[in-house]
């Protein structure tokens, strides 16, 4: 519990930044979406997360390591469906 709420307490400013100095964010994002639907399900932002990680992005690697997939989803999924679109992912990047 004390990991989620340290984790929490980041905000998340994820591996999602595309302002990051990370590679590709959009191109994980690409890679992750398996269906090629735009939308990533939990399995493919899993993935789209370690992809962010294994690319250089800090928080995504905290994510990994505290295993804290569906807590990451849940901060970005804004309109609760379990699922994560590009453009929600945009304004998370944005809010943050």
């Amino acid at each position: 519990m004390r990991n989620s709420v340290t984790l929490g307490a980041l905000a998340l400013p994820l591996l999602l930044a595309a302002g990051t100095a990370c590679a590709g964010p959009v191109q994980d994002f690409k890679t992750a979406d398996a269906n090629s639907n735009g939308i990533l399900e939990a399995p493919e932002f899993r993935h789209f997360v370690d992809l962010r990680a294994d690319g250089g992005s800090g928080m995504a690697r905290k994510v990994r390591s505290y295993r804290a997939y569906g807590l990451a989803l849940s901060r970005v999924d804004y309109d609760g469906d379990g699922r994560v679109s590009g453009d929600e992912l945009q304004r998370f990047d944005k809010s943050e």
